[in-house]
């Protein structure tokens, strides 16, 4: 393979800034594992949220482990082996897999967080099939690119994913998109009048703000940069991370409640729904 098409900078270079950001998200998770691990929440919460915890840290592991072995073999066992640096070994080809193992259980627990403050379940089976079909084509993309050449796929064969691709990532930012909105004109409706009420619930629309627009962001760049350069590994600067920015979603969110809770007991409130 030509050095020039694409140049090993367009290769290598986004991989390893997306390994580099990746292990420093992983890092985050592990510590927000940690922190949901050792709180007074987790005693009280659902073997549902506690097995979903424990899925998300271990996937998590597993898929960094899986990355990191990736830039050994490209910079330390087949270092300068240009053949090797078009193709494209197994961990980054199912990362849509490892993708949608994470974003889809994190989507349908927002889902439900939507569905506790409007009491409508169409809203969450409309939210959840969005999910799911998001889930799906993801899978489906992930099949799709270890087909060729048994777990290979060289780079310049990118460009033909392109379709099923922007199924997936479309409909992940539709969905984040919608979860975002949803929560954030469901929790406004909850306010309250009261000053110190409405602080909290304040701070909360916001945290469900930043936490569902990083995920949104991921998934448009990613979106963006492998329609736009599906011949380079630009886009893997960003499908790298997006589990571990679900993950970082559902973490925070969940550590969140114990102090919004404790403000909220402290004047009275129990109305605004946080025990998820």
């Amino acid at each position: 393979m030509p050095v020039s098409n694409p140049g090993i900078n367009l290769i290598l270079g986004p991989t390893i800034l997306g390994v580099i950001i990746n292990m420093f998200l992983f890092g985050i998770v592990f510590m927000q594992a940690v922190t949901y691990y050792t709180s007074s929440r987790y005693k009280k919460d659902s073997w549902a949220i506690k097995g979903l915890v424990s899925w998300v840290l271990l996937l998590d592991t597993f898929h960094s482990c899986a990355v990191i072995w990736v830039v050994w073999e490209y910079c330390i066992n087949h270092f300068g082996d240009l053949v090797f640096l078009g193709t494209t070994p197994w961990p980054f080809p199912t990362t849509p897999i490892f993708s949608a193992c994470a974003s889809v259980p994190v989507q349908i627990f927002l889902a439900w967080r939507v569905k506790l403050l409007s009491n409508s379940w169409p809203v969450f089976g409309v939210l959840s099939a969005l999910s799911v079909g998001s889930g799906i084509m993801a899978f489906i993309t992930g099949i799709r690119a270890v087909q060729a050449l048994n777990v290979f796929l060289p780079v310049q064969d990118f460009a033909t994913l392109i379709p099923v691709v922007d199924s997936w990532l479309g409909l992940s930012v539709i969905c984040d998109l919608s979860l975002t909105l949803l929560l954030f004109l469901y929790l406004r409706r909850s306010r309250t009048g009261f000053a110190k009420t409405d602080n909290i619930i304040t701070r909360l629309t916001l945290q469900s703000i930043e936490t569902a627009s990083f995920s949104t962001l991921t998934s448009v760049l990613d979106l963006i940069t492998f329609t736009s350069l599906p011949n380079t590994n630009f886009h893997f600067a960003f499908a790298l991370i997006a589990g571990r920015i679900y993950n970082n979603t559902l973490l925070t969110t969940l550590n969140a409640r114990a102090k919004m809770r404790e403000d909220l007991n402290r004047i009275n409130i129990t109305s605004v729904s946080l025990d998820l």
